[in-house]
């Protein structure tokens, strides 16, 4: 049977639509090939055409590329011309990522977002993929620290990973003191709330009531609660960033920094916007100093160090690091470097001193039996009072599946502590190498134990 030119013509004009891919289905492979090719340059290229931004989440994606190993199609869950919804399959371990890419239009092919949403497993596989990442990225030497995890008082995970000291190769033990950065926060905030609950310190107080010589008169208008959910404009101590160093030569002690800072009138009208501020916290400890009589130092390891057990919780000197293990951040070149030179003298109301995680665990479980602060204050504490941040404590999730703690980080020192109540677990990562290690470690387990059902934060790129 002989067939026409023009019947040819149209069977062609049939079958063409229906294998040519729709526009999201066609984002969807460019976006997994420059994904699992594990190269920035693709990955920024592809950004610049799908989203108009090279650097669209980029670090992100490089992040979720060494956490997956790759991911490989499972199967196809929706296909619609600007929307496509893949389930995938890690290469590093046997869990599965949801992948949806929506289109703004078809005619530009202009990307509205993707997601990446991991499938919820069981607690004990959960785990074990928590143990193979963070193995991974020791054994990639990205990763030196210690790990612990809780759950109703029972240690479910402990392990410690890599070197504390790599001059002369002194592993990590489960015990190793580690530097826990902005995580002191947490423990000024204790102190202030503990002269709260007796009386001598109202959370609407201006710090000009303790204060009365500060030397910036408007400073002195930002009131307590401002400062412990950084809304008092207070801004920074002027001794972290790398150009400060000539700061930190000189200015040892909180009076130093009160000096370095003072003149200071605060960066927008309090309480009118949110920026993190680690002078308000050293404010803060101004404060529990003029209204306690004790040096900070003193009254942390009286009331709250010493009630909580923290027997290796301290705030030592550069000089006094024996045995403390030794920061490495990363150079431009890819090479480790000491970074004690980027550290301030000494810790500071804003964070800095010393702990273990066992430490940790112990300040969590006093806080939780009202052994430091009354229930109801601690309660407040870790209730969101502005998007992310309580009262010296990060507050944050939904209602259904809360999480509080405090993250710190500066250079060769990554810290996370993460506490779930809805299942009752406790996380705590240290490490000396940057940040945010610590929070990819403790992400990637929560990503996992999370509801299936409830948005992840984080995971839009």
């Amino acid at each position: 049977m002989r067939i026409s030119l023009k019947t040819v013509a149209l069977l062609l004009c049939l079958v063409t639509p229906a294998l040519a891919k729709l526009p999201a289905e066609t984002a969807f492979d460019e976006w997994l090939d420059a994904f699992n090719r594990n190269d920035r340059t693709v990955l920024t290229e592809f950004n610049a055409r799908r989203f108009g931004e090279p650097e669209h989440n980029i670090e992100y994606l490089l992040d979720s590329r060494e956490e997956t190993g790759g991911l490989d199609v499972v199967a196809v869950e929706r296909s619609a011309p600007l929307e496509f919804v893949a389930l995938t399959q890690e290469r590093s371990f046997p869990v599965q990522r949801r992948i949806t890419v929506k289109v703004e239009d078809a005619a530009s092919g202009r990307l509205e977002h993707i997601t990446q949403e991991p499938s919820q497993i069981p607690q004990a596989k959960a785990l074990e993929a928590f143990d193979v990442f963070a193995t991974q990225l020791a054994a990639a030497d990205r990763f030196s620290g210690v790990l612990v995890i809780e759950q109703n008082g029972q240690r479910l995970y402990a392990k410690p990973f890599g070197l504390a000291n790599r001059e002369d190769d002194t592993p990590v033990q489960l015990d190793t003191p580690f530097l826990f950065a902005s995580q002191g926060k947490m423990f000024t905030a204790v102190a202030v709330l503990q002269l709260v609950g007796a009386g001598k310190v109202g959370l609407d107080d201006p710090i000009g009531k303790f204060l009365p010589d500060y030397p910036n008169k408007a400073m002195t208008a930002v009131t307590i609660r401002q400062l412990l959910s950084h809304q008092g404009g207070t801004g920074d101590i002027g001794v972290l960033q790398p150009d400060e160093g000539a700061n930190r030569v000189w200015a040892r002690s909180i009076a130093d920094l009160i000096k370095l800072n003072g003149d200071r009138a605060p960066a927008f009208p309090p309480g009118s916007d949110f920026e993190y501020s680690n002078y308000g916290f050293l404010l803060l400890g101004t404060v529990v100093e003029a209204v306690s009589g004790q040096s900070y130092y003193d009254y942390v390891a009286e009331h709250i160090f010493a009630p909580a057990g923290m027997t290796a919780t301290r705030y030592p000197t550069l000089e006094e690091m024996d045995g403390v293990a030794r920061g490495y951040t990363q150079a431009d070149d890819g090479t480790l470097l000491p970074s004690a030179d980027q550290l301030p003298w000494r810790g500071t109301p804003a964070g800095g001193g010393v702990t273990t995680a066992d430490d940790e665990v112990r300040f969590v479980e006093a806080l939780r039996a009202g052994k430091l602060i009354p229930l109801p204050l601690f309660e407040e504490a870790i209730k969101q009072q502005t998007d992310w941040y309580g009262y010296g404590f990060i507050s944050s999730g939904p209602t259904e599946f809360p999480h509080w703690g405090h993250g710190g980080g500066a250079p060769g020192n990554s810290a996370a502590l993460s506490i779930y109540p809805t299942n009752d677990m406790t996380m705590v990562c240290l490490s000396n190498r940057d940040p945010p290690v610590c929070d990819r470690l403790l992400t990637r387990l929560h990503w996992h134990l999370s509801p299936p059902e409830m948005p992840l934060e984080g995971a839009a790129d």
